[in-house]
């Protein structure tokens, strides 16, 4: 089941500023009739939301699930107070949205209430995804981050792939692998769609060693397995 979808509107004179010191991707790449993906991190690094961004007459509109708004728009709030903006929650759009904006199938992830906090941008391949900008200058989260990229260390990273099990699949889940006999915690589910019954294509992050085999499970005795579809790195 997708997501409804609604915004958070951002206007005033220190609009721009007060986005570009806080979110990934360069403020004023933003124009009117573009949708760039981008998140809003905390000091540690790790997205608390993700969103589309585009300009309509002079304002901001932040786009994300409606589940998510509220968490985003109190995240955001704590620094506002110190810039000459309004921040309003828009149900009601003033433009058209493309379609499939969301499109976890295309390899677009979504952040949700449970995992809000839990990956950081390289783990949902952002930077692929153009959602990171690393010349624009400081923003919150922006430190951990560089040095994430230019260190290249990180081997999680978010990988397509599909199941067929009669369990519950949730935003968050923990997936596993056995190594040794022995049970060992894998990744974690970023987003699942329903596809049939007991059929699921889902998006989550592991270590790449893991995405080159088709043995992560999710429940234990259960004889359902992880099949990795094509990277989105």
């Amino acid at each position: 089941m997708k997501e409804t979808l609604s915004a958070i509107k951002i206007s005033g004179i220190d609009a721009s500023k007060f986005l570009q010191g806080q979110i990934t991707i360069d403020i004023n790449d933003a124009k009117t009739n573009s949708f760039l993906l981008a998140a809003h991190c905390n000091p540690q690094g790790r997205v608390i939301s993700l969103f589309h961004v585009t300009q309509f007459e002079n304002d901001y509109y932040l786009i994300l699930p409606t589940s998510l708004r509220d968490v985003a728009f109190n995240a955001l709030k704590k620094y506002a107070v110190f810039f000459k903006l309004a921040m309003t929650k828009e149900d009601a759009l003033p433009f058209s949205l493309p379609e499939n904006l969301n499109d976890i199938k295309n390899g677009i992830p979504q952040i949700n209430t449970i995992t809000s906090g839990m990956f950081l941008p390289h783990e949902l391949n952002l930077p692929e995804l153009n959602a990171v900008n690393f010349n624009k200058g400081c923003y919150t989260g922006q430190e951990i981050i560089a040095r994430m990229h230019y260190r290249g260390k990180l081997k999680k990273h978010l990988y397509c792939g599909t199941i067929k099990t009669s369990s519950t699949l949730q935003a968050g889940q923990d997936v596993f692998l056995k190594n040794n006999n022995q049970t060992e915690l894998a990744g974690n589910i970023v987003n699942c769609e329903k596809t049939a019954e007991n059929s699921y294509f889902l998006t989550l992050v592991c270590d790449e060693a893991h995405a080159k085999n088709n043995f992560l499970y999710l429940t234990e005795g259960e004889n359902a397995y992880v099949t990795f579809l094509e990277s989105t790195t």
